[in-house]
């Protein structure tokens, strides 16, 4: 259920290329009250900086937030290589199977 992604620098019109890496510090927790203020990380996500790159993890509720998650660090974080390591929660039903009690 845990998948490894890494996802090259995103460059682009208005984009750097490269970022100093005192700033990788400012531009996580940018990205951290970004994604707290939506829904995407209600069952949390941890993010850091490993080297030159960030890595990202936690659990989604679904794959299309997990992609959510990811094209989010992406836009936040140009330049930088991130890493995620965000698995699927199990939102199936749980077994109610009579315990047997013997």
């Amino acid at each position: 259920m845990v998948t490894g992604h890494e996802h090259p620098p995103v460059n682009g019109p208005g984009n750097r290329a490269a970022h100093p890496a005192a700033h990788t510090e400012y531009r996580i927790a940018h990205l951290e009250e970004r994604l707290a203020r939506s829904e995407l990380a209600e069952l949390g996500t941890r993010i850091e900086a490993r080297g030159d790159a960030v890595h990202i993890t936690g659990t989604a509720s679904t794959a299309a937030d997990r992609e959510a998650i990811l094209r989010i660090a992406a836009e936040e974080l140009p330049g930088v290589p991130v890493r995620a390591d965000i698995a699927l929660a199990d939102v199936t039903a749980p077994d109610h199977r009579p315990e047997d009690l013997s």
